[in-house]
């Protein structure tokens, strides 16, 4: 006769896992921030995905169970780290307001979204694996990215508010300083992700403007937005 289920007990889908150890973090967690520092130490095409399984305390069909392949576990993680900060930016490229003020906010946004990203894609962004056509949409999300901060630059210019700059080599020099603050933060970096965001945020702004002295009202009034939109959506 089979033994009933302990109450409040719930069987794990997919196969037993390797290591008895409990999951500090969901299965599919564990395999996107392991999988990230194999990717990252020893490359994207030297990395199996027995070695992920492992690292992960799971058997290797288990992470079938998850990720169909090696390549989806990067297409997951290179989604993850342009989502956030793709959403934020166009939204502030399509709102009104002074573009000094949208451009200071989504700066600020990206680096401290990268910073506070878990996992290090720094090494594996620049592999010759990703360039493959497998991963093209995350190219074209990386586009839209910088299409945002040009639109944000041009807005400025327009306004006035801008000194004259070729928009699209500032775009890319911009989107360039978020990605590069990733490596070195990455190595040891001693301020929170919010100082960093702010101080290169702001960086950058004051050599855009054609007026410095305005920084320090438009971080007021970025912070002022960032509250009011804090509390839109705080919960009842």
């Amino acid at each position: 006769m089979e033994s009933a289920a302990k109450p409040g007990r719930k069987r794990g889908v997919g196969r037993p896992r390797a290591d008895p150890r409990p999951l500090r973090r969901p299965a599919a967690e564990e395999i996107l921030l392991v999988a990230a520092d194999l990717f990252a130490r020893k490359g994207f095409a030297a990395t199996s995905t027995r070695e992920i399984a492992a690292a992960a305390g799971l058997r290797q069909p288990s992470l079938f169970h998850h990720f169909a392949s090696k390549e989806g576990i990067l297409e997951t993680l290179l989604d993850r780290s342009l989502a956030d900060s793709l959403a934020f930016l166009e939204r502030q490229a399509a709102a009104t307001g002074p573009a000094a003020v949208r451009l200071y906010r989504a700066l600020r946004f990206d680096v401290q979204h990268l910073c506070s990203f878990p996992f290090d894609l720094t090494a594996v962004v620049l592999s010759p694996e990703v360039r493959g056509p497998r991963f093209k949409r995350f190219w074209r999300q990386r586009a839209r990215l910088i299409a945002a901060i040009f639109a944000l630059v041009q807005a400025g210019r327009r306004e006035g508010a801008f000194v004259a700059v070729d928009a699209a080599l500032v775009s890319e020099a911009l989107f360039g300083m978020g990605e590069a603050a990733l490596g070195w933060y990455r190595r040891g970096g001693r301020w929170p992700p919010q100082e960093v965001a702010a101080q290169l945020a702001g960086l950058a702004l004051r050599s855009l403007l054609r007026d410095p002295a305005q920084l320090d009202a438009i971080r007021r009034e970025a912070n002022r937005l960032d509250r009011a939109e804090a509390k839109s959506v705080a919960p009842t």
